[in-house]
């Protein structure tokens, strides 16, 4: 049964029973495809069956749900920080993972959630954890609750929709009461913070929202609410939800003060990037908005709000998504195609919302290169942020990194969107119009549509594909009949191969669908082929003097990660991103070998050259397999620890840059031995152990070397031993190419002791630069807190390799 004919029957059940939910909310633009629903998408197997269960058995069923849900029964809780999206996300995924499964202690739990949450609701509607004696008129939420809320409404209504439990619906429209009867004209607003007078109005703010939540998001963290109020709107038909969206998106540009949501009007004129519309644009947050406002185009038909979303996506795919599909640099979209390789890039929480959007566009549009944009991101990196084991997701995946060193965090937002988007991926294989079967991914699955005539048609998808280059589509339509099956070409496939009964191949153009209109038959079988060649690719628009390069096979991207090294003579490097090469002209010789049978395939031992100047051979993987973190029949390595290391982009061996990276890295040593205390920049256990704090800041890598900077006024500190009796310096590594705009100060305990300037100081080469440090900013301590600050307008940095604190030679 669809979700829509559900919806239907319950709605008569109301009214029969003199319940006032509503009736379905008017749709002036209907989707091109609509999603099938989870319970007739089954059997999933191959490589992802594998990591849906392993998300379905190491993470929803072990997750600790009883004490969030406490959390929503006792609500005391007092804090800024956000934590009560738990219920809500688990929820959701819960009921979808189970409804796919057919899980059934899986369901009874969700049921036994949603009966305490439906029962912890207050009489005033609010479902969160928040303090009563929190909220007040002025402030009726705290300011992290529109973000955890958000997914408290879908899933109650996920849990109506697929569990047709009515008291669910009955629940997210208080709750969705108690937004219109304390946020609108005259009461609470999402100021970003309090009201700026004129001369303030496009000045950065610091410091936490009280009601929408962080501040630099400037109330977009607040608006992202229409999103579930308007698939509330779509499902019981009040339409005050659909008034109070609009009202809430009317505002955006007076809450965000830099008329952000007109400005999108630019940015898909093609005058501005998503990066400029305000400061420090967060990625997740402006995606969860963008999918309220495709909702808001689909009920009104109004276009300039499809617009909007369209050029925005298009602007970020164009320059800011990664090799893998992923989004996001740190949370936010930056300048141009600023895409680091290392430290905090492609945030969870963004990869979720990002395929959300992108299976919306899909639905709203029938255009392929949604579908291609999911099915890179499919293979590649929702499952890089998952742990082997399905126990935990990583808050950021970069092309290049460490392991675990990030994998075990939380629970917090990532950990929960990588829950909940593994349980939506059945959502996004296939897609239905009239009388119309899409199949958008190939996935081994089957899969049931009932068509508008009433004939049901089931499809089994038999494939190890991307594995292997052949799918087979198993047509057994209840009765024989005419319709159209739509099969998604690839994009990146120059000759896609389809036939019907094993007949003569049809002509079928890449990078769109080969539409197949005919009678079926009981045991019809389509033939898929996708040839697929390993390649090199080569960085595009990288901000260095020689590009990396990473290999590529169809959709799957590679990385040389040392969980696999098996070389018995040479060790693997610490960091195969700096210190290991690739022998591109080996490329033809690249030899096929055995891999595990958890782990996604083929694999191929490529010639690797270390900095040494030793060739070895070295196994390659799939990128999506690095969430393998120990080896099989060792000690697990501490979970903290950086006891791996892998790399998707490798420079060339025979590259300059190659050169560069040995010579950085004997640097380094040197340095290191003159360091009373140092810090290594990006590295995620020594900044939090030197306690690294940081605003608009992010971290990267050059040439083998990490760097970090801070933008705009922004900053970045450590603190850091000293000498208690002698005179120290401070000790910094620069890039020669540095251009202007780079003027900050460096201060030892809020004393300013000195100032930079970097204006292509040195080209082409990594210099070093001392700061003298007055003694009666260290005499008597043990440690000093050292912060780069940005002037206004400029950056600081990017300071690379350590900041050092070396005793001053005499």
């Amino acid at each position: 049964m669809k979700k829509k004919d559900l919806v239907t029957i319950l709605i008569v059940i109301f009214l029969a029973a003199g319940l006032t939910i509503g009736g379905t909310g008017e749709i002036k633009v209907s989707l091109k495809q609509e999603p099938l629903d989870v319970s007739d998408v089954k059997d999933i197997g191959g490589y992802v069956g594998q990591r849906v269960n392993a998300n379905k058995e190491g993470y929803l069923k072990a997750f600790d749900i009883d004490l969030y849900t406490r959390m929503v029964e006792e609500k005391k809780h007092r804090d800024w920080w956000w934590i009560g999206e738990q219920p809500g996300k688990w929820l959701e995924s819960a009921v979808l993972s189970s409804r796919e499964s057919g899980d059934k202690l899986l369901e009874e739990k969700a049921k036994q959630i949603l009966k305490r949450l439906e029962a912890a609701q207050e009489p005033s509607g609010y479902l969160g954890i928040t303090d009563p004696a929190l909220r007040t008129k002025e402030k009726p939420l705290r300011g992290m609750d529109p973000y955890e809320l958000y997914f408290t409404v879908h899933g109650l209504i996920t849990a109506y929709e697929e569990l047709g439990d009515k008291e669910a619906l009955q629940s997210a429209c208080r709750l969705g009461d108690y937004f219109v009867e304390h946020i609108g004209p005259g009461k609470a607003e999402f100021w970003p913070s309090k009201l700026r007078p004129p001369e303030n109005k496009n000045k950065p703010l610091d410091g936490q929202s009280e009601i929408a939540g962080h501040s630099v998001h400037y109330g977009w963290e607040g608006t992202l609410l229409i999103d579930p109020m308007l698939r509330l709107y779509e499902v019981s038909g009040d339409a005050k939800y659909l008034a109070w969206s609009k009202w809430v998106t009317e505002n955006i540009d007076k809450w965000s003060g830099w008329d952000a949501f007109s400005k999108l009007d630019q940015v898909a004129s093609g005058k501005m990037g998503i990066n400029e519309v305000q400061p420090y644009v967060h990625s997740h947050t402006f995606q969860m908005n963008f999918l309220g406002f495709l909702r808001l185009y689909q009920i009104t038909g109004d276009n300039s709000y499809f617009r909007k979303v369209k050029g925005a996506w298009d602007d970020v795919a164009s320059r800011q998504i990664y090799i893998t599909g992923g989004v996001s640099v740190g949370e936010h979209y930056e300048r141009g195609y600023h895409r680091p390789l290392t430290g905090s890039v492609v945030e969870t929480c963004a990869t979720m919302s990002w395929m959300q959007l992108t299976q919306y566009l899909l639905e709203l549009t029938d255009d392929v290169k949604y579908a291609d944009a999911i099915e890179r991101l499919l293979w590649n990196h929702v499952f890089a942020s998952q742990t082997i084991d399905g126990d935990c997701y990583k808050y950021h995946t970069p092309p290049n990194g460490f392991k675990p060193e990030g994998y075990f965090h939380g629970p917090d937002c990532c950990t929960a969107s990588g829950h909940r988007i593994v349980s939506m991926l059945p959502l996004f294989f296939y897609g239905q119009g009239k009388n119309t079967i899409y199949i958008n991914q190939f996935v081994s699955s089957k899969a049931s549509f009932k068509l508008e005539n009433g004939n049901t048609v089931n499809i089994e998808q038999q494939t190890k594909y991307p594995e292997e280059e052949t799918i087979l589509l198993k047509v057994e339509p209840q009765k024989s009949a005419e319709f159209t099956i739509n099969i998604r070409m690839p994009g990146w496939c120059d000759n896609p191969l389809v036939k019907i009964n094993g007949a003569e191949n049809m002509k079928v153009k890449s990078g769109a669908y080969a539409k197949i209109n005919r009678v079926w038959n009981k045991g019809d079988v389509v033939t898929l082929g996708f040839p697929m060649k390993l390649s090199w690719v080569e960085h595009d628009h990288f901000e260095g003097a020689n590009a990396p390069y990473a290999l590529v096979r169809g959709p799957v991207v590679y990385s040389l990660d040392t969980v696999w090294w098996n070389n018995k003579v040479v060790p693997a490097p610490a960091d195969v991103a700096s210190e290991a090469g690739i022998v591109r002209e080996e490329t033809a010789k690249l030899r096929r070998v055995s891999w595990p049978k958890d782990a996604l395939g083929p694999a191929y031992e490529a010639t690797v050259q270390l900095i040494s100047g030793q060739r070895v051979k070295a196994f390659m993987l799939p990128y999506t397999n690095v969430g393998r973190w120990y080896r099989q029949g060792e000690p697990k390595p501490d979970r903290n620890s950086r006891a791996f290391s892998y790399a998707i982009w490798l420079q060339d061996s025979n590259s300059p840059a190659f050169k560069t990276m040995a010579e950085a890295k004997q640097r380094q040593k040197e340095l290191y031995k003159k360091a009373f205390d140092f810090v290594l920049i990006g590295d995620t256990a020594s900044e939090q152990a030197h306690k690294f704090a940081g605003d608009k800041t992010i971290a990267g890598e050059y040439n083998g070397s990490n760097w970090r900077h801070a933008s705009d006024g922004g900053w970045f500190e450590y603190e850091l031993k000293v000498p208690s009796d002698k005179a120290v310096e401070i000790l910094c590594t620069y890039w020669g190419n540095d251009a202007g705009g780079r003027k900050f100060k460096i201060l030892v305990d809020g004393k300013v002791a000195a100032q930079q300037v970097l204006e292509n100081n040195k080209p082409n080469e990594f210099f070093e630069q001392r700061y003298p440090v007055p003694i009666e900013l260290t005499q008597g301590k043990e440690k000093v807190t050292i912060r780069f600050a940005a002037e206004p307008g400029n950056t600081a940095g990017g300071v690379f390799d350590a900041v050092v604190i070396t005793v001053k030679e005499k």
